[in-house]
């Protein structure tokens, strides 16, 4: 497999590209200017060569030229240690070695409401009218407090530029599979079936249309958007092996669609057991979506602008399971499922007031409320609430700029946070609601800024209802000399336990026992001590950066497993210590003027420390710890016709993981708790696209997803999420 991913990796190198380019030159390739000014890393504009971190800027000519249209597509394309994957939650992130809860994203700053383990509903985020897309890497608390401990992915939406701008594109993929047909369903009507069955068979399609205006001191944007989603089911070709740890087990049986053991057992041996795959498979839901969306700036004068936005989405997402497509679908009274589509539906609305009372200061008052909703429809018309979760967020900002001497800025802000949840123990149910405030206060002072040496210095203070006061610090260094930039950081990241940390409690009923998700009201924040350095190099035409990074945290939160008689009770609890170390390492070379090559890999090594006893700490996903990303483009130009040829590799290297399973033990008929490690093989995902833009009015874009139709050979939480092979052509247009 490592041979097969190296010679993918050279071969495509050799043969195709993806970044860099600039308007005026029309052979050059993808985006890339270190005098381009960016916002995440200070929350102040700054140039990109000055930033105290290295920041990845993501153009959004360059998803466009791609036809990429999801988020975590893009991701998972463009940086190293991106991993998603399917857990029984839904879609789930791994970042740098850490899951999707220190990892913060954020849409023109603000935070996104609605999280699973962390992971935001990333359909939320259409990439059609985006300007770029900023990631700084580390722990970024100081100024965006709660969950940015791993990373900030800054979303930054668009205005236009010319007086009246028109945009669309319409895209249309092939099916990733076909699993309707008469057999499934056979006992519901025929309306049941267009209403569920017909809808996991749906076009890999997204349609998007805006309208701009720029009047001069009045500037709007009017933005819609429709995709539907194919769903699909990964099934293993091969049995997974499990290495169960000081048990001797013979005998083997597993109870069927559960995967219990069910086997006589002795605590003796070390034991490896073959478990075959489940025909059922692991299923990707697919949907439908719809977002709007408005924004209106309005510039008074030189020193007063006022800007008023919100949008609204709405989702249907069609399972395989709890579903009419159930493979042996009985009533629910027999099952405990729902014939049921999931439904989500949210809005946001931002105010905000910008004064500049001189050229020295300016001064931000804001107001942010993110609302998200999820349910379920059954065929027979009822809705059941299962979450609502509420952002709402005053902040007021305050920038001073000294000449080149200081810069400061400084805040306040409250973070209210608001939850429903049916996911309660009794006597609770959804309409007890539950809601946490943080106060904030920061401070930061870039120092030097743009000299040869410069410094960041800042330092957070807030109290939080719940967990009291905390404060947290920050401190960066960068020194230019000739074509090499050093960096240096530290910061000082934490998180709040969530609500549903705190007070969720999932009971999933199982053939002879139980599995409990608990969530525990006496957990306590987490948080870490971020080290990095980087070196980056630059020089006609190549791009190197190298970064080592240390992140160790304090009382970090996961998921322990107890067995209490029959039941598996996953309890959330803070763990001691833990550690992940790293190495990043990127390259961007342009041999000539229509080639650009880009190379992303990352390491991560982990180390933590778990709770001793009969409880295990476990986690649903472990992260691969070499990935590598390799992008590559070629550009020409025929007359006013742009062509560019866009390949990506995306490999994820063979990884260990650990879990552990209840054993039912027929000696004795009594459930134990057996842990076991288990293995993925190494794989590697092609895509392929190419792009013809005629005076950058009219796009044509033409290309194949997993090129080579990679496939889990061994499928579980821990298989990446690759859906079948899929060609697409999206056509795009802007007047």
């Amino acid at each position: 497999m490592k041979k097969t991913a190296l010679h993918t990796l050279l071969l495509l190198a050799a043969c195709c590209t993806p970044h860099a380019g600039r308007a005026q030159e029309p052979d050059s390739v993808r985006h890339y200017d270190v005098a381009e000014v960016v916002v995440t890393a200070t929350r102040t504009p700054l140039a990109l060569k000055d930033t105290p971190v290295i920041t990845r800027v993501i153009a959004a000519a360059d998803i466009a030229r791609e036809g990429i249209v999801s988020l975590p597509d893009l991701l998972q394309r463009e940086l190293a240690g991106v991993e998603f994957h399917q857990a029984g939650y839904g879609t789930s992130m791994s970042f740098q070695g850490l899951d999707a809860r220190y990892v913060l994203i954020l849409v023109d700053g603000e935070r996104i409401a609605g999280e699973t383990y962390g992971n935001i509903d990333y359909s939320r985020i259409p990439l059609s009218d985006i300007e770029r897309i900023e990631i700084v890497r580390g722990a970024s608390s100081v100024l965006y407090g709660s969950n940015a401990m791993g990373a900030v992915v800054n979303i930054i939406t668009r205005m236009p530029k010319k007086r009246v701008e028109v945009r669309g594109s319409v895209r249309y993929g092939t099916r990733y599979q076909s699993n309707g047909g008469e057999e499934l369903g056979k006992n519901a009507s025929e309306a049941d079936l267009g209403k569920y069955r017909d809808k996991i068979d749906l076009p890999n399609a997204h349609a998007t249309l805006s309208l701009g205006l720029n009047l001069g001191k009045v500037r709007s944007l009017t933005a819609f958007s429709y995709r539907t989603v194919d769903a699909y089911k990964a099934v293993g070709r091969r049995s997974e092996e499990r290495r169960y740890r000081n048990w001797n087990l013979y005998r083997v049986g597993y109870r069927p669609g559960t995967g219990v053991a069910m086997i006589p057992v002795h605590r003796t041996a070390d034991t490896t057991v073959l478990v075959a795959p489940d025909s059922r498979g692991l299923g990707v839901s697919g949907w439908s979506d719809l977002s709007l969306s408005q924004r209106l700036d309005y510039r008074l004068s030189d020193k007063f602008r006022f800007e008023l936005s919100g949008g609204y989405f709405r989702k249907r997402r069609y399972d395989f399971f709890e579903s009419i497509v159930d493979e042996n679908p009985m009533p629910a009274a027999m099952t405990g499922k729902q014939w049921a589509w999931h439904t989500y539906e949210g809005y946001n609305v931002k105010a905000l007031m910008e004064h500049s009372p001189s050229r020295f200061h300016k001064v931000y008052l804001s107001y942010m409320r993110d609302v998200y909703d999820r349910g379920a429809d059954s065929l027979s018309g009822v809705h059941t609430h299962k979450q609502r979760h509420v952002y709402n967020i005053p902040r007021l900002l305050w920038t001073w700029n000294g000449e080149g001497i200081h810069r400061l800025t400084t805040g306040v802000e409250l973070v209210n946070e608001q939850l429903n949840l049916d996911l309660r123990p009794e006597p609770y149910s959804y309409a007890d609601k539950v809601d946490m405030n943080t106060v904030s206060a920061y401070l930061q002072d870039e120092l030097l800024s743009g000299r040869r040496l410069s410094f960041v210095a800042g330092l957070r203070g807030e109290y939080n209802n719940r967990f009291g006061w905390r404060a947290t610090p920050k401190l960066s260094a960068k020194f230019d000399w000739r074509r090499l930039t050093l960096r240096a950081n530290y910061s000082n990241g934490y998180r709040t336990p969530s609500l549903k940390e705190m007070y969720m409690e999932l009971t999933i009923p199982m053939p002879g026992l139980q599995q409990i998700v608990r969530g525990n009201q006496n957990l306590k924040p987490e948080s870490n001590h971020y080290l990095s350095l980087s070196a980056e190099y630059e020089n006609r035409g190549l791009d190197l950066s190298a970064t080592v990074y240390n992140s160790f945290f304090r009382n970090k939160i996961d998921v322990v497993g107890r067995q209490e008689g029959t039941a598996t009770v996953l309890l959330y609890e803070n763990i001691d210590k833990s550690r992940i170390d790293g190495l990043e390492l990127t390259a961007r070379w342009r041999p000539a003027r229509r080639w650009l090559l880009q190379l992303d890999y990352n390491w991560i090594y982990r180390n933590s420390n778990t709770p001793g006893g009969d409880a295990q700490a476990t986690q649903y996903i472990f992260p691969s710890p070499h990935t590598a990303t390799l992008n590559a483009e070629y550009a020409f130009s025929v007359g006013r016709l742009r062509v560019g040829v866009n390949g990506a590799v995306r490999y994820i290297g063979a990884k260990e993981y650990e879990d552990f399973m209840s054993i039912i033990d027929l000696q004795k008929a009594t459930v134990v708790m057996g842990s076991y490690a288990s293995s993925q093989p190494g794989y590697a995902v092609c895509d392929l696209s190419a792009n013809f833009d005629f005076r950058g009015r009219v796009a044509l874009t033409v290309g194949v997803e997993n090129l080579f139709d990679h496939s889990p050979a061994v499928v579980s939480f821990n298989s990446g999420v690759t859906a079948p092979r899929s060609g697409f052509a999206r056509l795009s247009f802007d007047f």
